[in-house]
């Protein structure tokens, strides 16, 4: 049986084993000239590639939230200038309402005051003319009593007379 191990497979021959340890380091060379260095060189681009887009993918997020924290800045400085706006309208509606109001009763006011005059004015006019009537009647009265050097009749049916004149004057 030991025979048999020396002739099988594991015998182990010195020609052959340097000759495969030859073959195995020229093969090891030619790849390690062909085919490792454009592999590895491949596998270097690929991380440097992916390293780039990883860095401009990061730079693009950042960007992004930049652009979202200016936008949320814009929205909240509208909203308050919105309500500004609102607000400066609201208060211009108030004042144009209050100045309208004050307008229409300073008007009435007016109105009011010029009626009152007006009616003072009437009344007064009023007045005088019943006066100078009074005083037309009282010198007519007084002319006809002397005219007739009268009686007492005489007198009574005068002023009679005279009191309904003035009844169909007024």
């Amino acid at each position: 049986m030991f025979k048999v191990i020396q002739e099988g497979l594991l015998k182990v021959d010195p020609g052959l084993l340097l000759w495969t340890i030859i073959t195995f380091v020229v093969l090891l060379l030619i790849l390690w000239k062909v085919a490792w260095k454009p592999i590895v060189e491949a596998l270097d681009a690929r991380a440097e590639k992916i390293r780039g887009d990883i860095d401009i993918a990061d730079k693009a997020r950042q960007e992004a939230e930049k652009v979202l924290n200016e936008h949320k800045e814009l929205m909240a400085d509208s909203k308050e200038e919105a309500g500004k706006i609102i607000a400066q309208g609201r208060e211009a509606a108030e004042k144009l309402k209050n100045d309208i109001l004050d307008k229409a009763n300073a008007d009435a006011r007016d109105m009011v005051d010029r009626a009152k005059k007006e009616i003072t004015l009437a009344k007064d006019t009023a007045l005088s003319e019943i006066k100078n009537e009074v005083v037309i009647l009282s010198t007519d009265i007084a002319s006809r009593i002397i005219d007739k050097n009268l009686k007492a009749e005489d007198q009574s049916s005068i002023v009679e007379e005279t009191l309904k004149q003035m009844g169909t004057v007024q």
